[in-house]
C-alpha cells in the first residue's frame, strides 16, 4: 500500500467533525511520509497514560485530542513538562474528564518534549489560481510580526526549499548566529519536500494545513504540532492539467482581412476609431466594414449590413458592438470558417448577473467553434511589423511605437496605452490587451509569443491569473527552451487592491505572497512598478546578458550612487571587488583629487575622456559584470561627445552599460542621443538600479536553465 492510500484510510478512518484530522491521525500521516516527529501514544485512559509513559519517556506533553477542538491552548487542554507518571496521570485525568462534557474527546495524545532550537513553520494551502502551495516561514515573531515567510507551487524539488529557505529574511538564524551551529539546510530541504509530497498526494482534500512549530537542530528536527483542515467537498481537479493552446494565434497578427463588426462613419464612435486605425495607416490588409443600419460604405470602403453578406474570407473579426450580440456573430463565424475574434466592448463578468452569463456563453461557443477569441473588455492588438491595428485610440493622441523585439501584454486596457507610447523608446513587436480573458489567456499568449522569431523579451501586466498553474508551468518550459525573460509587473497586491482590481477586469487578484513565489519558481521577473517593467525591458532587449551581478560605477556626482548602493541588498547586487591592476591603472591615470576605487568619483571636473578611461578599465576587469555610469549632464567640463564614447562601447556588446542622470531640457535632449546607440538611460535612481537588478537576475535565470 502507498502512502497516499494510507493517508486515505487514515482519513476515512477520522471520527467525529469531518472538516479536522486530529492530531494523533495527522502525526500518523507525516510518520507515512518520513517526517519526523516526536515519539507520541494516544491514550484513553490514566492507567494507559501511564504505561505509555514509561515507554515514551519524560519530559512530556499532553494534549486534548477532540475534533472539535482547534485550538487546545485555548480550552486548557495542554500540559507541559510533565517529569513524573503522577503528573502524567493527573494531567490526563483533569483535562480528560473536564474536557469531555463539552466535546468529543477522542483521548489524551502523550507526546516526549523536545529540546529548544530554531522554530519555523510550514503551511500548506489550496490557492484558488494555483492549487496547492507550500510556505514556509521563521516561526514566532518573524511570521507574525514580519511574515517573513516563502511560497512555492506544488510540487517542489530539494532546489525549490533551499531557494525559499535563502528567500527568508531571517536566514541567518538557520545559517548560525552569535555563536550558535548552523542547521543542515539539505537535511532541513528534503524534511520540506517530503512534506510537500504529502501536499500534493492531499491535494484537493485540505483546506489548510499547519505545521508550527518545526522545531529544527543543526542535524535533525521534528513537527510538534500539526493542523490538518479539510475541505468540506474534496476536489479531485485542483492541479490543473491545462496546457497552453496556440491554436490560430499567429492569424490575429498576421490577418489578410478584418471584418469589423460596428463600423461607424460617426466621428467619436469607437467603431469609426478603430476604423481609421485599420483602414487610413499602415496595415496593407483587406477591411470590411460592418453595420447593421445598411451604410453603403464607410470611410471610402464597401460596407456590409451583416458579417454573413461578405463573400471574401475574413481572418480576424473585431467586434465593437454590446457583448450580447457576441454570441450570434460566433454562430456565423462558425459557418464561414473563421476562427479569431477580438472582442473590445466591456459590460460582461465584471459587471455580474445577466452580463455575466453572456461573457459564459460567449466563452463556452468559442470553444464548440473553436473561434479563439481575445478579450472581451479590452482596446485590442497592434503588430509593429505589419501596422496590424485594431486599437481604437486615435493616432492623433496616441502614437504608435517603432519596431522592436518587445512583446507586451496587458489585462489592463489603460497600462496597454501607456505602453504603446513608452515602447517607442525600445520597440515592440507586438502588444495584446486581453482584458478579460474569456479564451485566450497569458499562458496561450506567452507560448505563442515564444515560438516568434520577431520576439525576444516578453512583458506582463497583469492583476490576476485565471489558471495560474497553467501560467507559470508554461512559463517556465518559454524561459528554459527558448530562452526568453518573462517580465511581470502584478498589481492587486493588496487585499484591498485585489478587490478593485476584480471589478476592473473581473478577475480575482489573489495572494499576491503566493502569486510571487510562483513566479520566483519559474523563472518570471516580477517588478514593483511601471516605471520599473518599462526600464527593465529597455535594458533587457538592448543589452548583453551580464556574467554575473558584481557592479562597477562611475560618477561626477555621488548623491545618487549612495542611494543606489543602499538598494544593492534588496536587488541581489554587489559592488565589484575591483582587480590590483585596474586599481594601479586608475591611480596611474587620475589626478589625485579624484576618489578612485569602486564607485570611482571623477568629481564635478570629470571630462568625456575620464569616463571613457574608468569605463575601459572596467571592461577589461573580469571582476566586473556590469557597467552603471552616472553622469551630471550640466557640469560644463563634460562635453557631448560623451555620447559617441558610450555608442563606441555600445557597439563592443562586452558588457551591459546602464546610465543614470537627472536634469532638464539639456540632460533630456542628450539622453535621447545616448538611447539612439540603444544605450538605455534612466532619470531616477530607482528604474536604473532595478535595471541592473533585471539584468542579473535574468543572468541567473539562464544559467539555472541551461
Amino acid at each position: 500500500m502507498n502512502n497516499k492510500s494510507r493517508v486515505d484510510k487514515i482519513i476515512q478512518a477520522s471520527r467525529g467533525n469531518p472538516k479536522v484530522i486530529t492530531e494523533d491521525s495527522a502525526k500518523e500521516i507525516l510518520s507515512q511520509y518520513s517526517i519526523n516527529v516526536p515519539p507520541f501514544a494516544l491514550v484513553t485512559s490514566s492507567k494507559d497514560a501511564v504505561s505509555k509513559a514509561r515507554e515514551i519517556g519524560f519530559p512530556l506533553v499532553a494534549k486534548i485530542v477532540s475534533p472539535d477542538i482547534l485550538h487546545k491552548t485555548d480550552v486548557g487542554g495542554v500540559k507541559v513538562g510533565l517529569n513524573s507518571e503522577q503528573e502524567v496521570k493527573d494531567a490526563f485525568e483533569e483535562m480528560y474528564f473536564r474536557l469531555k462534557e463539552k466535546y468529543d474527546v477522542t483521548g489524551v495524545l502523550l507526546e516526549k518534549m523536545v529540546p529548544s532550537g530554531v522554530e519555523i513553520i510550514v503551511g500548506l494551502q489550496n490557492d484558488s489560481q494555483f492549487g496547492p502551495c507550500i510556505m514556509v516561514g521563521l516561526g514566532g515573531i518573524y511570521t507574525e510580526l514580519f511574515k517573513d515567510v516563502s511560497f512555492r507551487v506544488l510540487p517542489i524539488n530539494e532546489t525549490d526549499a533551499l531557494e525559499m529557505l535563502e528567500s527568508l529574511k531571517g536566514k541567518s538564524i538557520l545559517k548560525g548566529f552569535r555563536g550558535s551551529k548552523p542547521i543542515d539546510l539539505e537535511m532541513l530541504a528534503t524534511a520540506i519536500v517530503n512534506i510537500g509530497t504529502l501536499g500534493t498526494d492531499m491535494a484537493g482534500k485540505y483546506e489548510s494545513v499547519d505545521f508550527n512549530p518545526v522545531v529544527v537542530y543543526p542535524d535533525n528536527y521534528h513537527v510538534v504540532d500539526a493542523k490538518i483542515i479539510l475541505r468540506t467537498l474534496p476536489s479531485d481537479d485542483s492541479i490543473s492539467k491545462s496546457v497552453p493552446d496556440s491554436s490560430y494565434m499567429d492569424l490575429f497578427f498576421n490577418a489578410s482581412s478584418v471584418a469589423l463588426i460596428g463600423a461607424s462613419p460617426e466621428a467619436g464612435k469607437i467603431g469609426n476609431s478603430v476604423l481609421e486605425s485599420l483602414s487610413k495607416h499602415q496595415y496593407k490588409g483587406k477591411v470590411y466594414p460592418v453595420n447593421a443600419k445598411g451604410y453603403p460604405e464607410i470611410m471610402g470602403l464597401k460596407a456590409y449590413k451583416s458579417l454573413s453578406d461578405i463573400s471574401d474570407a475574413v481572418d480576424v473579426v473585431v467586434v465593437t458592438v454590446d457583448l450580447r450580440f457576441v454570441p450570434d456573430l460566433l454562430k456565423e463565424c462558425g459557418r464561414k470558417d473563421i476562427h479569431n475574434m477580438v472582442v473590445i466592448s466591456g459590460g460582461g463578468k465584471e459587471l455580474g448577473g445577466e452580463r455575466a452569463e453572456i461573457e459564459k456563453q460567449v466563452q463556452t461557443l468559442s470553444k464548440e467553434l473553436k473561434v479563439r477569441i481575445i478579450g472581451p473588455n479590452c482596446i485590442g492588438i497592434y503588430n509593429a511589423e505589419n501596422g496590424l491595428d485594431c486599437a481604437f485610440q486615435g493616432h492623433a493622441r496616441m502614437l504608435r511605437p517603432r519596431r522592436g523585439k518587445v512583446a507586451f501584454l496587458s489585462q489592463s486596457g489603460t497600462i496597454g496605452i501607456a505602453f504603446m507610447e513608452t515602447s517607442d523608446a525600445f520597440g515592440l513587436s507586438k502588444m495584446i490587451s486581453y482584458g478579460n480573458r474569456s479564451d485566450v489567456d497569458e499562458a496561450d499568449m506567452i507560448q505563442y509569443l515564444a515560438e516568434d522569431p520577431k520576439t525576444d523579451v516578453i512583458g506582463l501586466y497583469v492583476e490576476g491569473l485565471g489558471d495560474g498553474r497553467k501560467f507559470i508551468n508554461t512559463a517556465r518550459r518559454v524561459i528554459k527552451d527558448y530562452q526568453k525573460p518573462i517580465v511581470v509587473f502584478k498589481n492587486g497586491r493588496s487585499v484591498r487592491g485585489a478587490k478593485q482590481a476584480a471589478s476592473h477586469t473581473g478577475s480575482l487578484g489573489g495572494s499576491f505572497a503566493v502569486i510571487n513565489g510562483a513566479f520566483d519558481q519559474s523563472g518570471i521577473i516580477s517588478l514593483d512598478s511601471y516605471e520599473e517593467l518599462t526600464g527593465s525591458l529597455k535594458a533587457l532587449t538592448w543589452q548583453p546578458v551580464p556574467k554575473g551581478n558584481r557592479v562597477a560605477m562611475v560618477t561626477n556626482g555621488a548623491g545618487p550612487i549612495i542611494a543606489a548602493i543602499d538598494n544593492f541588498e534588496r536587488l541581489d547586487l554587489q559592488l565589484a571587488q575591483l582587480s590590483e591592476g585596474t586599481l594601479h591603472k586608475l591611480k596611474e591615470h587620475y589626478p589625485a583629487t579624484y576618489v578612485l576605487g569602486n564607485p570611482c568619483d571623477v568629481t564635478g571636473s570629470a571630462n568625456a575622456d575620464d569616463y571613457r578611461f574608468a569605463i575601459q578599465a572596467f571592461m577589461d576587469d573580469p571582476n566586473v559584470d556590469i557597467i552603471m555610469p552616472w553622469f551630471v549632464f550640466q557640469d560644463d567640463p563634460l562635453e557631448e561627445k560623451i555620447v559617441e564614447v558610450l555608442a563606441e562601447f555600445q557597439r563592443q556588446e562586452k558588457k551591459p552599460i546602464l546610465v543614470g542622470a537627472m536634469g532638464g531640457p539639456f540632460t533630456t535632449t542628450l539622453s535621447d542621443r545616448i538611447e539612439q546607440s540603444k544605450v538605455p538611460v534612466y532619470h531616477s535612481v530607482i528604474t536604473w538600479i532595478t535595471g541592473a537588478g533585471t539584468l542579473a537576475k535574468w543572468a541567473k535565470i539562464k544559467e539555472k536553465t541551461k
